[in-house]
């Protein structure tokens, strides 16, 4: 990201390739010696909505796709932003690794 001040306006540029540089770093499989593996997997957080009960969940993946998922307090009278939002987070994740299991189904399958 860099800003530049054009007289009393501060412009600021997004620099994309950074942006999905430092999210395919936050993607990685890590396999310990044949017993234990790790998953992490980076998402952005474009924007989040929160409309009681429900939150919105803008994000942008390691493709530079944006997507949106929906997630639903179930308990109302006790609306927690913090946990919808965890759940939400868990519905991206989760699409995230579904369309990449179909991406290689499909891939292998060619």
């Amino acid at each position: 990201m860099a800003k530049y001040k054009v007289g009393d306006e501060l412009i600021i540029v997004n620099d994309p390739t950074k942006e999905a540089k430092q999210l395919k770093n936050l993607c990685k499989l890590n396999v310990d010696g044949g017993d234990f593996a790790q998953l992490c997997w980076g998402l952005k957080i474009i924007d989040v909505v929160y409309d009681k009960p429900n939150v919105t969940l803008t994000y942008k993946n390691a493709s530079g796709d944006v997507n949106k998922v929906f997630a639903v307090c179930a308990d109302i009278e006790n609306f927690d932003q913090e946990k919808v939002l965890e759940k939400a987070l868990l519905k991206a994740f989760q699409n995230e690794i579904i369309n990449l299991s179909v991406v290689k189904n499909f891939i292998t399958k060619k």
